[in-house]
């Protein structure tokens, strides 16, 4: 699957910015951080595999492809290196990043087939590790700015609505 960088903030302007890869770190294990792996709850870093992890070069490495897998022994969700690209293959695997600048930050909801595999909390909003297809839609909701917006996904392109105010 293709991997992208997704951060939507609903108070600034532009409010959608999209990364063509996932940051990993590579310290303490190579990994990809979701919310604040560092404060309990509010976050975990979701592990790559061995093959996946040797790939990641230079300071600040980027994931452009990855596959999610469930590792058999402890359940839990590993990126890895993907099998061998088929052509109908519609989904990305995507790093959605939404914030407000008010402090009651936003919820966001995945909708229309797109899958959870990881959440975290940031200073003032969440970010979600998806599994994202084609047409793919997420509510995200800014009780700040009394506002809901729909992010959406075609191709390579992700483009947002505001669906209802929310007051």
């Amino acid at each position: 699957m293709l991997a992208f960088g997704v951060e939507f903030t609903p108070a600034q302007r532009p409010p959608l910015r999209i990364t063509d890869g996932i940051p990993a770190a590579t310290s303490p294990h190579p990994h990809v951080s979701v919310g604040n792996p560092a404060t309990p709850d509010k976050g975990m870093r979701v592990p790559l595999t061995s093959r996946l992890g040797a790939s990641c070069v230079g300071a600040t490495p980027l994931l452009r492809r990855a596959g999610a897998y469930r590792d058999p022994k402890t359940a839990r969700v590993v990126l890895g290196v993907e099998p061998a690209t088929q052509a109908s293959e519609t989904r990305a695997l995507v790093l959605l990043s939404a914030s407000s600048s008010f402090p009651e930050g936003v919820a966001v909801t995945p909708r229309a087939g797109v899958g959870l595999l990881a959440k975290g909390e940031t200073t003032h909003g969440q970010q979600l590790l998806l599994i994202w297809p084609e047409g793919g839609r997420v509510v995200v909701e800014d009780p700040g700015r009394e506002e809901q917006y729909e992010l959406f996904r075609t191709g390579e392109d992700f483009n947002w609505t505001i669906i209802q105010p929310t007051g």
